[in-house]
């Protein structure tokens, strides 16, 4: 399992570099080690090489940018964040100009501080995959991951359905990739036979070449492309995170939206998919082991330093008996539930058939929801129908109170 980045402090304070430490346990980073300025923490830092540098500003400035400079000199792949109680525009710029890639006003809070953390890191990671890439990364398209904590809560068939509603509903050009390190199967889900798998395109991928990627796709005849995972599973072994990170990068610059399926464990892959997404789908089901397994990962995640505005809740509502209220499930996770998908015993019905419901039958409940929710996410708009029926489906109730489309709260009903 991949760790959580670590952050070296420097401070001429050891109160405040005791402080900062509890700060960045509570951001959901790793301390990785403390000093104070000059060549203590410069031997030190090069010693223990964190991911990023947290350093105070405070006079002498001349030591604080000295210290800066050898900082970025000796580690050059790790971003600085300074933080300072003084908002002066000439010590920010000093402190930019000798290295820092970020500011933070003093006092600040675990969740500025991770903003921070994360935003630098992203940066740091996008000039990587510039330098990988051999030039700039030009236009990104949107990349959605749908994830869950528990097997059998219905994500692949969410997967397959939305990235066929995605392409043939919302017009956008798509990729579905199955990034589920045990048992994918997306590509069986859509009665495909691909004969390459995303493995080989992790192995296979080219650091100048595009274009190459287009061999290990397969069409769907929605128009939409994907990208199998392997028949084997032990196929995955030796496939590096950072490979998975960069074949992602690099569909997003040829594909409007780019929507990975991933496993239900936080396998390194599954992080790496993760934390490369735009926005991360969360699929549970009302039953309770579901809500569970969903409240222990995310606690799990938050170690990772993952943004967790990023994560939307999907409740899928894939039995006709409902165990656990909407109202306990948001309590217990700590978020609202951004998209609800009534029951229809017909979407799981046509995955087993090979079949996207949204195709096949694209007026009923599920289909219609799922349709409405690509749409949502690509800031389109539902194409009118002539009989009205896709409206009245968002607004009828069917017997146990769900109402189709975004759930709120109050309108479940006892």
């Amino acid at each position: 399992m991949a760790k959580s980045p670590g952050v070296f402090i420097v401070d001429q304070d050891p109160d405040v570099r005791f402080h900062v430490q509890r700060l960045v346990s509570q951001a959901g980073f790793t301390p990785a080690g403390h000093a104070g300025l000059g060549t203590e923490a410069v031997a030190q830092a090069s010693e223990l090489r964190p991911d990023i540098v947290v350093c105070g500003l405070k006079e002498p400035l001349e030591r604080v940018v000295q210290t800066l400079e050898s900082l970025a000199h000796a580690l050059s792949a790790a971003p600085i964040i300074v933080y300072s109680s003084s908002n002066e525009l000439s010590v920010i710029r000093r402190a930019m100009l000798a290295g820092a890639r970020d500011f933070l006003r003093a006092p600040f809070g675990p969740d500025d501080l991770k903003r921070s953390l994360t935003a630098a890191l992203e940066s740091e990671e996008r000039r990587r995959l510039r330098e990988a890439g051999g030039g700039a990364l030009g236009p990104q398209g949107l990349v959605i991951t749908v994830f869950g904590a528990k097997g059998g809560v219905g994500k692949t068939t969410v997967s397959t359905n939305l990235a066929v509603a995605l392409a043939r509903r919302a017009d956008q050009t798509t990729v579905l990739v199955d990034a589920d390190d045990t048992f994918g199967d997306a590509a069986a889900a859509l009665a495909l036979t691909p004969e390459r798998s995303v493995t080989d395109c992790a192995r296979e991928l080219h650091a100048s070449d595009n274009e190459s990627m287009k061999r290990f796709l397969t069409l769907h005849e929605s128009g939409l492309a994907v990208l199998a995972t392997p028949a084997a599973p032990f196929d995955w072994k030796g496939i590096a995170a950072e490979r998975v990170s960069l074949m992602i990068q690099r569909l997003a610059r040829q594909f409007d939206v780019v929507l990975a399926d991933t496993a239900s464990t936080l396998s390194d892959v599954s992080q790496a998919v993760l934390e490369s997404a735009s926005l991360i789908l969360w699929v549970t089901t009302p039953e309770y082991a579901s809500v569970r397994d969903s409240l222990q990962a995310m606690q799990a995640i938050r170690t990772l330093g993952l943004p967790e505005e990023r994560i939307r809740m999907v409740l899928n509502v894939a039995a006709p008996e409902v165990e656990v209220r909407p109202q306990a499930i948001e309590e217990a996770l700590g978020r609202p539930i951004f998209w609800t998908i009534p029951y229809d015993r017909q979407l799981r019905r046509s995955s087993q058939m090979g079949q996207a419901l949204v195709q096949t039958q694209p007026l009923s409940p599920a289909a219609a929801n799922l349709t409405e929710l690509a749409l949502t996410l690509t800031g389109s708009r539902p194409a009118p129908h002539a009989d009205g029926l896709l409206s009245r489906m968002f607004t009828k109730r069917n017997g146990n109170g769900w109402k189709h489309g975004r759930l709120k709260v109050n309108e479940v009903q006892p």
